[in-house]
């Protein structure tokens, strides 16, 4: 199943809960993000990467979050991939939407455990 990250302020509690630094842009404007050779690219969130070169989330047509950055060098100064970044994103954001829609309906978490392939089991408990 491929996660498709839609709700940015499911994304932006996502990238706190990981400890993760990020700069929203005020409404109705946006961020430079630095790449390639001076180039730009303008994104509504800049996200913090350990180097000078940041993450940016764009929303395409279908409101689904874009991240664009000079991954190249991302890797070579943060020495993580793409996909392993896009990764812990994806996982983190899956995690919280899931959360939010047990809390929202009323249950509350009863267990949670994580195994060594960072799958996630939840049970869950609804008092009527």
């Amino acid at each position: 199943m491929k996660t498709k990250i839609r709700n940015i302020e499911v994304l932006k509690q996502a990238l706190k809960n990981l400890g993760i630094a990020y700069t929203e842009a005020a409404e109705g404007t946006t961020l430079s993000i630095k790449g390639w050779e001076q180039e730009t690219a303008q994104a509504r969130i800049s996200i913090e990467t350990g180097c000078s070169y940041p993450i940016g989330v764009t929303l395409n047509d279908k409101g689904e979050a874009e991240f664009v950055a000079d991954w190249w060098a991302i890797e070579t100064w943060t020495e993580r991939k793409q996909t392993d970044i896009l990764a812990e994103f994806t996982r983190q954001y899956a995690y919280e939407t899931v959360m939010d829609k047990v809390r929202s309906s009323g249950y509350d978490v009863v267990t949670e455990e994580s195994d060594s392939e960072e799958r996630v089991r939840v049970v869950v408990r609804k008092w009527t």
